[in-house]
């Protein structure tokens, strides 16, 4: 907050500044310390400065310097934003309008949920709570005869033409197939739009699987997943939100056996500071977070009949799966320090004070766990 003019650069590497990629994620980053219980820094200087960067406009924000994968914009004509309640693509100076609306709402998401656990005012928290349910403005329900998608749209709030799921004008290295489900923080709200939870499992099973039913683990279809990249690697993991916990188990293993594999070749895209491993080392433990900003963990099916964290707090969280292994990929029943838990996610009090989970797995899916609405993660975007 005190370095650097308060510039939180998206992308700092050997201590400076690179300006590559897109949003703002130093917000969502540090929110999700502070829920895990991190507190070695100055969190409300920290805050303060991300809430400055993101409601006082910057003058490299009218800059369209080293556009379009390196704007130095942090956030890129914030004033535009705030006025439109959307990045207009013709006129952000961002890489892509749609993929900086969908990375600025998780941000504010991050801040909104900081804010309130720092007791930050009410009205500061309200507004970027507001905003991080901004998705919505460059989410066209008819963008296409089959549902709605995401779609960039210029200022003066038209939709940009030529339109199809598979264009990446609007986006940041995906397309618009694989963006649209970029809203972590408020899966129950995208359902709605794209035609309720019935129908949003439907596209994401035709999403994970080519026209002959079988995964599609590579990348280069810009219609369907993609695990090489970012901004996709959470989308198996949001069956849980839908009630379809099994779906999320197969769909996490499948991945994680055909994309990822040992040698040189075994990441399946750049690692990036590390992202791909980290999806993987948390796929193979059977949790993932449910949100960047949120310490919460959705569940699925452990690679390992037993994991233990040992946290610096000294504190160790303990998963126990004894049945793991190649075939068991589906959970059957779940347990907490003895108690049974119906839900399909484990709460923040796991990862920040202990506890010891168990997760009996089957060869075939318990197509009860999980999936009623009150098992179904929360989402705080009230």
């Amino acid at each position: 907050s005190r370095q650097h003019g308060g510039v939180w650069d998206r992308w700092v590497h050997l201590s400076g500044w690179t300006h590559v990629m897109t949003g703002d994620p130093s917000a969502p980053t540090l929110a999700g310390f502070y829920a895990l219980g991190v507190r070695n820094f100055d969190a409300q200087g920290a805050y303060d400065s991300l809430v400055r960067q993101a409601t006082v406009p910057h003058p490299d924000g009218l800059s369209s310097y080293g556009c379009p994968g390196q704007c130095i914009g942090q956030r890129p004509n914030l004033a535009e934003y705030l006025a439109k309640g959307y990045a207009p693509q013709d006129t952000c100076r961002c890489w892509g309008g749609a993929a900086e609306t969908l990375e600025d709402s998780v941000a504010d998401y991050a801040l909104a949920d900081w804010g309130r656990r720092l007791g930050a005012s009410a009205s500061q928290t309200d507004s970027l709570m507001d905003r991080a349910g901004w998705w919505q403005h460059t989410f066209n329900p008819a963008a296409t005869p089959e549902g709605g998608y995401q779609q960039a749209r210029n200022a003066d709030g038209s939709w940009v033409g030529g339109f199809t799921p598979s264009t990446q004008t609007g986006f940041a290295q995906g397309s618009s197939a694989t963006y649209t489900w970029m809203v972590p923080h408020d899966v129950a709200r995208l359902a709605e739009a794209v035609g309720g939870r019935e129908r949003a499992i439907q596209r994401l099973d035709a999403f994970f699987h080519k026209a002959d039913g079988s995964w599609q683990y590579t990348g280069g279809d810009a219609l369907r997943y993609d695990p090489t990249n970012e901004p996709g690697i959470h989308v198996p993991w949001m069956y849980n939100a839908l009630g379809a916990p099994w779906k999320t188990q197969e769909t996490v293993r499948a991945m994680a056996d055909l994309a990822y594999g040992t040698g040189p070749r075994g990441l399946p895209g750049n690692d990036d500071l590390g992202t791909m491993s980290a999806w993987y080392v948390f796929s193979a433990m059977g949790i993932y977070p449910q949100d960047p900003a949120r310490a919460e963990m959705l569940l699925s099916s452990p690679v390992f009949e037993r994991v233990v964290i040992h946290r610096g707090n000294g504190v160790d969280i303990t998963i126990d799966s004894p049945g793991a292994g190649a075939e068991n990929i589906y959970v059957q029943s779940v347990s907490l320090d003895g108690a049974s838990r119906t839900q399909s996610w484990l709460p923040e009090s796991v990862m920040t004070r202990g506890g010891t989970v168990r997760i009996d797995v089957g060869s075939e899916p318990n197509r009860e766990w999980g999936t009623a609405e009150a098992d179904r993660p929360i989402y705080h975007t009230d």
